[in-house]
């Protein structure tokens, strides 16, 4: 139950690669592409993992909030959340979440 800043060792999707739901989820812009999430969040987006997500930030700062603690990120920031279950991101950003 972690989460950790990494280095991004692969491409990430094009927003064009995603199909957005007509609909705000949580107040946010969400798009999907298989098991990744394209997320443009005005405010704080919850999720849920018991393995890993991949999360990187292309805009916006904030932090990440779950039941250990709290942690800062920024645009260019990317990390490896591992068996979390619920944890939110708080801030106005957009970000791509990659699950394998």
């Amino acid at each position: 139950m972690k989460i950790t800043k990494i280095d991004l060792t692969r491409e990430l999707p094009q927003e064009t690669d995603f199909i957005f739901s007509e609909k705000p989820v949580q107040g946010a812009r969400l798009g999907k592409s298989g098991n990744n999430l394209y997320i443009c969040s005005p405010r704080r987006y919850k999720l849920y993992t018991d393995a890993s997500d991949t999360v990187s930030f292309l805009e916006g700062s904030g932090h990440f909030k779950w039941a250990r603690g709290e942690k800062d990120f920024t645009a260019g920031d990317t990390f490896l959340v591992q068996e979390c279950g619920e944890y939110e991101i708080n801030g106005a950003c957009t970000f791509i979440v990659l699950r394998d």
